[in-house]
């Protein structure tokens, strides 16, 4: 498994319909970045979908911030299955508009539900689960502090019902302390100074004690006067208050760090919060803390009041206003948390659920995505809570987000495995970049298999001035059928140079090949930038047999750019459309009376507006595998600009082999115009050493233990660092000890590339082309060189050489369409 290509890169920029005044910031690689999730509302409570970033503005502690990072992440308008159709299973996979539905969170305050009231809770969630869970909806459940249920999301909700019943209510109403009982309420009404309170309780507990035969009835029982008497109650109410507030500071931590594992899980979470409260007097940075959490992973609280309100007809003594009155100041601190993170506090939900429910149920997922650059801070400060608000520049809106956030320690983040692993394994795409991807299939090296040639393109930051960070990409492949994984890797993306018209980010683009048996198959791709934001999207694909005895073909490959296996192929009315179809069959008599045909039809239509036949190539046979190249090069003035669909049939006599087609943009004029097609980027050697193939040579050698394995180490090292002269040493100790190693004769000239002696580059990668004639990269890096050698003739016979080997290499029979024609 290797890049399809690694020899250039060409950067292609789309120049702006019209001119900004002032262009938007360019959200940069290696700037700190805080993202808010915002949603915008009209006065229906509508959302707005069409905010623009110069509407929006972002203050920090009164201080206006700059907006480098901004994207519209709309809810899909179909359905669940519907859009999963259309996003998973269509020609083009993304994350935008992806299925995904809502994220719930339970969490039960056990440590602040009294014991018999966890079954109103129990009742509470077993009531939302039943009535608005639907389809693609995730839930999780936690009771905090443990132990209890703790389940992550899952699409089950039976599964979470089932643990309910694991739900404990630990609170105690009543604390002894040394002077006697007296309520939590009491006790923090106490330290507020309220005298009232404060006699009530001495005189109860002295009423209390002269019905105690062992105690005397006055003052004396306690030891102290009357008036010295109220103090120790008081050390009392402090001692108890403390422990309480130890307790909840306990269940607020917990929280945290539930709220906190969910960062990497894209998408607004709804918290369930069920819990009677707490009282939060000296708790304010505590529940700070947790809104940080929050903040960081889109979690938005809805605390539920499961108290019992209704007068309690069992209790020892009437409570009177102290009922209503504690459960006021307990709901306070869960209305605060609600509303730090953009939720609600639902009084008494035992009655109001339907209500609430349902409002949760309907919250709308569109939403937008806006980063800014916090302001400069001090090292000791850097965990503190920074106060943000989001300002909308139209009337009539409303903004709903976090109200603050707090900067991570580097040392406390994810690192980039953590944050691929997590993405890898979330319940739904994430969205954060914007990303998409297509297959082509083609025949396979070995028989049985077929080749898979992903080309995907991201939205990444610009890279800074001398940026040496890289995107990474990862993806696993698995059989729909058994879930068994058929192929992974792992690589890095190349960060733009530029921003696109109209956008604060630049696109990246990515391409990699593998080889799998015939059959449906479910992939997940990964993006994630320097700074940690992370995309990834999922397809859906079949891989049709194209080594049977039948004569068949591979996929259509319209070309997009010069040397660019296209995500979405985009023609130009003026410069006409160009591809290739690779057709297959046993032997060169199945191949000899082809013939395609191919049609442009308007989509949503059925009359073709283009329809011709292909010029078919002369048949190459390598082993068991004839195959023929079919070539469209086909002018489109007169074509009105949109979205067609380009049909293939292949033939042979009356009879239909084979049907494929593939959807192409095709715009008015001609493409912008680019520098020479073959005019090299600046060479940078980190491209070669991150890439998978230079990561598989080291791997080889680390796993056979070979005692190269450290010189080749070194190797990369030096040449990521431009030391030419000991990289191309180091390579040369490698192919001494293993002088078939074609991968070290590829990276050995590179290295005499970046060192200016071409000549030497030439005699390498035609070593490595010899040593293994199916090495892709090698014959292009060749033909590439030749060109700028001013050899055309040797270019071709370089690239004619390769598909010897590699009849169906794409990238090779592009460069080979684009040669012939100068």
């Amino acid at each position: 498994m290797f890049p399809v290509s690694v020899v250039s890169v060409v950067l292609a920029l789309a120049t702006a319909a019209a001119a900004q005044d002032q262009p938007p910031p360019v959200f940069k690689a290696g700037v700190e970045l805080v993202r808010l999730d915002v949603r915008v509302t009209n006065s229906q409570g509508q959302s707005v979908r069409d905010l623009r970033q110069e509407e929006v503005e972002v203050v920090e502690n009164g201080s206006s911030r700059p907006v480098v990072f901004f994207q519209h992440v709309q809810e899909p308008a179909e359905s669940y299955a519907e859009v999963a159709r259309r996003t998973v299973a269509g020609e083009i996979s993304t994350n935008q508009g992806a299925a995904r539905g809502h994220l719930y969170v339970l969490v039960f305050d056990q440590m602040h539900i009294t014991p018999g009231g966890e079954q109103r809770a129990r009742l509470v969630a077993q009531q939302f689960l039943k009535t608005r869970i639907r389809p693609g909806d995730r839930v999780a459940l936690f009771a905090v502090p443990g132990p209890g249920p703790q389940i992550g999301f899952t699409a089950d909700a039976r599964k979470v019902a089932a643990e309910l019943v694991k739900v404990r209510g630990m609170a105690e109403s009543q604390a002894i302390g040394a002077m006697g009982s007296m309520t939590l309420y009491e006790a923090f009404q106490i330290l507020r100074r309220n005298e009232e309170i404060l006699h009530r309780v001495t005189e109860r507990n002295q009423a209390t004690a002269s019905t105690d035969t062992q105690r005397r009835n006055d003052a004396s029982t306690f030891g102290t006067t009357p008036g010295a008497l109220t103090n120790l109650f008081s050390e009392d109410a402090q001692r108890i208050a403390n422990v309480a507030d130890g307790e909840t500071r306990r269940l607020l931590s917990a929280l945290s760090d539930v709220l906190r594992q969910m960062r990497t899980v894209e998408g607004r979470k709804s918290v369930l919060l069920v819990s009677e409260g707490f009282f939060g007097d000296r708790l304010s940075r505590d529940i700070e803390t947790v809104a940080a959490a929050a903040a960081e992973s889109y979690s938005v609280v809805y605390s539920l009041d499961v108290n019992r309100h209704d007068l309690d007809v069992a209790a020892d003594q009437p409570v009177g206003a102290d009922q209503a009155n504690a459960i006021h100041d307990k709901l306070a601190p869960l209305g605060s948390l609600a509303a730090e993170t953009g939720g609600a506090l639902i009084i008494d939900a035992n009655r109001q659920a339907d209500e609430a429910f349902a409002a949760l149920a309907d919250q709308s997922q569109d939403y937008y995505l806006i980063g800014f650059t916090p302001a400069a801070d001090d090292a000791k400060d850097r965990g503190a809570y920074r106060r943000v608000a989001v300002h909308v520049k139209r009337r009539d809106t409303q903004v709903s987000t976090r109200t603050g956030f707090t900067l991570t320690d580097s040392a406390a983040r994810m690192d980039r495995h953590q944050a691929i692993e997590r993405a890898m394994a979330a319940p739904f795409s994430q969205q954060a970049l914007p990303m998409q991807y297509t297959t082509y299939v083609m025949r396979g090296g070995s028989a049985g298999m077929q080749r898979v040639i992903v080309s995907l393109s991201a939205d990444l930051p610009v890279a800074a001035a001398n940026q040496t960070a890289r995107a990474e990409v990862a993806f696993v492949v698995r059989s729909a059928s058994d879930g068994h994984v058929a192929a992974t890797g792992h690589d890095a993306i190349a960060l733009p140079s530029a921003r696109s018209a109209q956008a604060t980010t630049g696109t990246g683009t990515y391409r990699v090949q593998f080889d799998v048996p015939a059959g449906d198959y479910l992939m997940r791709a990964v993006v994630r930038e320097p700074g940690g934001l992370v995309g990834s999207a999922d397809r859906r694909f079949a891989v049709r047999a194209l080594d049977g005895p039948a004569l068949t073909s591979g996929d259509l490959i319209l070309s997009s750019a010069p040397g660019e296996l296209p995500v979405r192929p985009i023609a130009y009315a003026e410069d006409g459309l160009t591809g290739v179809l690779e057709l297959y069959g046993r032997t060169q008599e199945q191949l000899r009376d082809a013939r395609v045909i191919v049609d442009l039809v308007p989509v949503g239509e059925t009359q073709a507006v283009v329809s011709g036949s292909c010029d078919l190539q002369e048949t190459r046979t390598a082993g068991a595998i004839a195959s023929r190249v079919a070539r469209i090069d086909w002018p489109l003035r007169g074509i009105a600009p949109g979205t067609y669909l380009a049909r293939a049939r292949v033939t042979s006599g009356s009879d239909t082999a084979a049907a494929v087609e593939r959807e192409v943009e095709i715009r008015a004029g001609s493409r912008p115009a680019p520098t020479d097609e073959f005019a090299p980027a600046t060479f940078d050697p980190r491209s070669i050493v991150e890439g998978m193939l230079a990561r598989q040579f080291l791997t080889k050698l680390t796993n056979a233990a070979s005692p190269v394995a450290s010189v080749a180490s070194r190797a990369l090292d030096r040449l990521a660092a431009r030391d030419y002269p000991a990289a191309i040493d180091a390579l040369q100790t490698v192919m001494t000890g293993d002088a078939r190693n074609a991968d070290a004769a590829f990276l050995l000239g590179w290295a005499f590339h970046g060192a200016g002696d071409d000549r030497q580059a030439i005699s390498a990668w035609r070593r490595a082309a010899f040593m293994n004639p199916a090495l892709v990269p090698a014959h292009l890096a060749l033909a590439e060189m030749y060109v700028r050698l001013s050899q055309p003739l040797l270019a071709i016979q370089a690239v004619r050489a390769g598909l010897t080997t590699v009849p169906q290499s794409p990238e090779l029979l592009d460069l080979l369409t684009r040669l012939e024609k100068k």
